[in-house]
């Protein structure tokens, strides 16, 4: 007679034969797909013209805008006066054709800077610190960041505090407006463990990461920089009525947030002074390390 527990275990090691000699591979590639971004130094660099008649040539990362990545059917040269992903049809008129990315990332968010003067026109991974944005717009822009009352911001300390106070947070990894951690790992924290970091041609380069990809053999890598408004530094990608609300004594107002279909119509967003990739990238192999050069400026 048979023992019942031999005689269980048995059975059940048949039943998983027929599902072991059924397995297969798919072909299907799921995975981090990192390069480089390149943005030319005129990319990086303003004139900017003041009341007094004078003028600041000035190259610098807190010109560089946000760049938007996307993986596309191909990218076409002739679709427009600058170049563009392939689109499908056009249905409307009044509205583009759809891109239909695969997916894509972003290097840079618009963040909430906590107070309203700021509303999308601040970007991660360009200010090293809190200083670094009150003396932009002060002394550079030379629009200095105010309250909600109209007041100018005394110093980065009251900005950082403010930030603070408003998200309840404790320290400047929550609020991810600054450099906060040490990415190259040389002992400390500065302009190096910024987003971009300007190479010996003048260039300003800085890696990315498409998390979790689906894998299509043959799509290509294209990307735009939305520069910020010669008017008032804002971005046009950024949506000021939406975002973090803030509503407290007299401060009323949203901290703004990203469009959500930045990479299926970007020709939406992009206008005269932003910069876009001159040729996508081909991709043959999810492990390919593409630089993508940001190099065509549109006028």
């Amino acid at each position: 007679m048979n023992h019942p527990l031999r005689s269980n275990g048995l059975r059940s090691a048949l039943l998983l034969l027929p599902l072991a000699a059924c397995t297969y591979d798919e072909g299907i590639i799921v995975q981090d797909m990192v390069g480089t971004i390149v943005v030319p130094e005129a990319a990086a660099t303003r004139t900017f013209a003041y009341e007094d008649g004078t003028e600041q040539t000035v190259t610098d990362t807190r010109v560089i805008g946000p760049i938007y990545l996307g993986l596309y059917a191909s990218v076409d040269a002739n679709v427009l006066a600058y170049p563009h992903p392939e689109m499908g049809p056009i249905i409307d008129p009044d509205v583009p054709g759809d891109t239909y990315p695969y997916g894509g990332t972003a290097v840079g968010d618009v963040r909430f800077a906590c107070v309203e003067f700021l509303t999308c026109k601040t970007v991660s991974g360009r200010f090293m610190d809190y200083d670094a944005i009150v003396e932009w717009f002060r002394d550079v822009v030379k629009d200095p960041v105010t309250d909600s009352s109209g007041v100018e911001v005394p110093s980065g300390d009251w900005l950082k505090q403010e930030c603070y106070d408003l998200l309840f947070v404790t320290q400047d990894s929550e609020v991810r407006i600054t450099a906060y951690e040490d990415r190259n790992d040389d002992g400390v924290i500065d302009e190096k463990d910024l987003d971009f970091v300007q190479r010996s041609d003048g260039a300003f380069e800085a890696p990315f990461t498409i998390f979790q990809q689906d894998f299509v053999e043959g799509f290509s890598l294209w990307g735009w920089m939305d520069a910020p408004s010669p008017a008032d530094q804002s971005f046009r990608t950024c949506d000021p009525t939406e975002g973090f609300n803030v509503a407290e004594y007299d401060a009323d107002f949203y901290g703004g947030t990203l469009y959500d279909n930045l990479l299926n119509f970007p020709s939406n967003y992009i206008e005269r002074g932003d910069y876009v990739a001159s040729t996508g990238f081909t991709y043959q192999s999810a492990d390919e390390t593409p630089e993508l050069l940001i190099d065509f400026l549109v006028e």
